[in-house]
């Protein structure tokens, strides 16, 4: 009854929209228009734009709850620094981390050489625009199963100095302070942040402090060199999950082991590339990178001290090429990426208990293992426009992906010192694209996907890599819609897709809370995806724009016996059947702003026999902002919002498949916070 309350809201509200603005130099804010609208109108299909004012209506912290805008994306949290998402399925068998997806920074990759993507901790205030690429249709980008999520820095044609200073329950502390600078060819953003916060859970204290640098100069009328770096320095404690009866009784207290040993993760990361886009001829451009990415990892968990070590350094380029194919226009890229990781990772005993409550300590090593993973990627795309109506485009991606592991601890005996390698992939790609009328059109598309067991995933409970893990792949076969009503006014987009996956990676509890990937013998992935968003213009007084997004999915195992129990014909563990996001964006007289957004989600299989299920939840978000001048060129932001506005208990993120240990329930949940309070001052010069 909750969710039929839910949708009918939903759907009494079609004509709901997005705010459109940009907060970072505090100009004339201006929302959603029919330019915008054509944006969105004129993107590929599965493509989904988020813009930085979107990203800055929580209270900075998390970009959870606007990712999940976006449908067919489903982000989990059960921390600042414990967050996963999953696309359509893929990935939301994963523990602790983001895999099986791509994430790229300025066309610099961010993810790992095995798919492993941190995005938690990148600054929301240094992103400009978030674009989301769903399932296998992203050629040029490896073709991964769960898709692309791509990163716009911020860098503006502007001076200006900015600050801002932002406080919020749970002892969150925020500073950002920021510096554009732009002189004819020659543009340079400069931007710091530090954020604490005690968390409202034991064991949940959190730092980070992050640099950022990102240029770029025009060295001619056919040239541009793009530069991007970034620090992150981060140490976050871990309450980790609870079982059901200490979920519903005492939110606030963290996993009785973790607690006791003060189990935490820290790292220092870093990411530098330096991009070069070349026209060398009106009808070809080059886009070269080159970028390197380094990150240095402690983290004592309660049954053991990981050390994790890691160094990257790749090279990406494209060449586009346009010209007439049998008088129509066309278009044709050429491209590959290579990237080489080395990683160093050792482990060793915890000794907390003896320790009189100082934490951990170190004991001796029980593992040390050196694996340079390294892939090279091809890719090749033609876009033909076969007429005004009709657009043709077809890709073709292949990959070889292969490791070496040097056993640095174990004798000639059991050593797993050797080379290894997967089979080489080709994944094709086909899309159609017809347009009904100059408003409407319709998508039809079948692509391959494939995604490569992570580091973590290979990890056995011994500490040796299992080297039988196969990568998943999988077809997507979908179709969609895609309109502008009302003078542009609304925009409307349905798709229904079907992926059939073979070998998904899915996560075995072994231990307390220890996990080894293994395979899944197959399973269906179908859903349908809708959005509505509208910008509805009263006059400079005010402007509204509603929305309403949404998902509806069926993923189920098809065949999947583990350890002789069948769980074939059992719903897919870790994803939510439905999935809704509505709210309203308000702009009043120019200087005030309003915003709404509430997030529903379906009840969610947390193990594969399918016993046991999180609660359905629905939580809101509010957020009040006003804008006004201080001086000539000195202007002032002032917000204030709560989040969890209505108090709803649930859970943010789950462990699928926790075990039973030494009598105790299995802890399945991550709890969400509740009501929190946050507000911010900014000041920005321009010069």
């Amino acid at each position: 009854m909750r969710y039929l309350t839910i949708i009918l809201f939903l759907y009494s509200g079609i004509i709901f929209s997005q705010t459109q603005k940009d907060t970072t130099s505090l100009e004339e804010v201006k929302l959603k228009t029919s330019v915008d609208i054509e944006r969105d109108y004129r993107q590929d299909a599965n493509v989904s734009l988020l813009n930085q004012d979107e990203l800055l209506q929580s209270n900075q912290t998390t970009i959870t709850p606007i990712l999940n805008k976006i449908p067919g994306v489903y982000m989990q949290q059960g921390g600042i620094n414990t967050t996963k998402i999953n696309i359509r399925g893929i990935g939301a068998r994963a523990q602790f981390e983001t895999n099986r997806l791509k994430l790229y920074y300025n066309n610099i990759p961010l993810s790992t050489a095995n798919g492993t993507s941190i995005l938690h901790d990148i600054d929301l205030t240094t992103i400009s625009e978030v674009k989301v690429i769903k399932g296998p249709q992203a050629t040029e980008f490896g073709a991964g199963l769960g898709g692309v999520i791509q990163l716009k820095s911020v860098l503006k044609e502007e001076n200006y100095l900015e600050s801002e200073f932002l406080v919020g329950s749970f002892d969150l502390l925020k500073q950002n302070y920021s510096i554009n600078l732009s002189d004819g060819n020659k543009k340079i953003n400069l931007t710091y942040n530090n954020l604490s916060a005690g968390g409202f859970r034991d064991n949940s204290n959190y730092q980070r402090e992050s640099y950022f640098l990102n240029s770029e100069a025009q060295l001619s009328t056919r040239s541009r060199l793009q530069f991007v770096g970034q620090v992150i320095q981060l140490k976050g404690f871990i309450p980790s999950s609870l079982n059901r009866s200490s979920f519903e009784e005492d939110p606030t207290q963290a996993a009785f082991t973790w607690g006791q040993a003060q189990g935490f993760e820290s790292y220092t990361r870093g990411i530098f590339g330096v991009n070069l886009t070349t026209e060398l001829t009106s009808n070809i451009t080059q886009n070269t990178s080159v970028f390197t990415n380094f990150r240095e990892a402690f983290e004592p968990r309660p049954f053991d001290i990981l050390e994790n070590n890691n160094i990257g350094i790749g090279i990406r380029h494209t060449s586009e090429f346009e010209f007439s194919l049998l008088g129509n226009s066309a278009q044709l890229t050429l491209g590959g990426e290579f990237l080489r990781d080395d990683y160093d990772v050792s482990t060793f005993e915890n000794r907390y208990r003896d320790n009189n409550g100082q934490g951990y300590l170190q004991g001796n090593i029980v593992s040390d293992l050196d694996q340079n993973r390294q892939y090279i990627e091809a890719f090749s795309t033609l876009n033909i426009l076969l007429s005004r109506k009709l657009n043709l485009k077809l890709g073709l991606a292949t990959n070889k992906t292969s490791y070496a592991i040097e056993d640095k601890l174990s004798n000639s005996q059991n050593s797993q010192t050797g080379e290894y390698s997967y089979d080489q992939v080709w994944l094709p790609n086909v899309v159609t694209t017809y347009s009904l009328a100059e408003n409407q059109k319709v998508s039809a598309s079948v692509s391959r996907g494939f995604s490569v067991p992570t580091v973590e995933q290979s990890l056995t409970e011994e500490g040796v890599f299992n080297t039988d893990l196969e990568p998943e792949t999988g077809w997507n076969y979908e179709v969609g819609y895609k309109a502008r009503w009302l003078e542009d006014k609304l925009y409307t987009e349905v798709n229904a897709y079907y992926m059939d996956v073979e070998n998904l990676l899915v996560a075995r509890r072994v231990a307390e809370d220890r996990f080894v990937g293994i395979n899944a013998g197959s399973t269906s992935h179908p859903g349908v995806e809708f959005s509505f968003k509208s910008n509805l213009d009263y006059g400079s007084w005010l402007q509204l724009q509603p929305y309403v997004t949404g998902s509806f999915n069926f993923y189920e195992f098809n065949e999947f016996e583990d350890q002789g129990d069948s769980f074939s014909g059992n719903d897919l563990t870790g994803v939510p059947s439905q999935q809704f996001s509505f709210g309203v964006d308000a702009q009043i007289n120019n200087s005030l702003y309003f915003y709404f957004q509430t997030n529903a989600v379906s009840e969610i299989p947390v193990n594969d026999a399918n016993t046991e299920f999180s609660e359905s939840y629905a939580f809101s978000n509010v957020k009040l902002e006003y804008k006004f001048p201080v001086l000539d060129k000195i202007s002032a932001r002032l917000s204030f919002g709560i989040n969890n506005a209505f108090n709803e208990k649930y859970a943010s993120s789950i462990v699928t498949n926790a075990g039973a240990f030494g009598g105790n329930e299995p802890r399945y949940f991550y709890p969400g916070e509740p009501r929190n309070y946050f507000g911010s001052f900014s000041l920005n010069y321009a010069f």
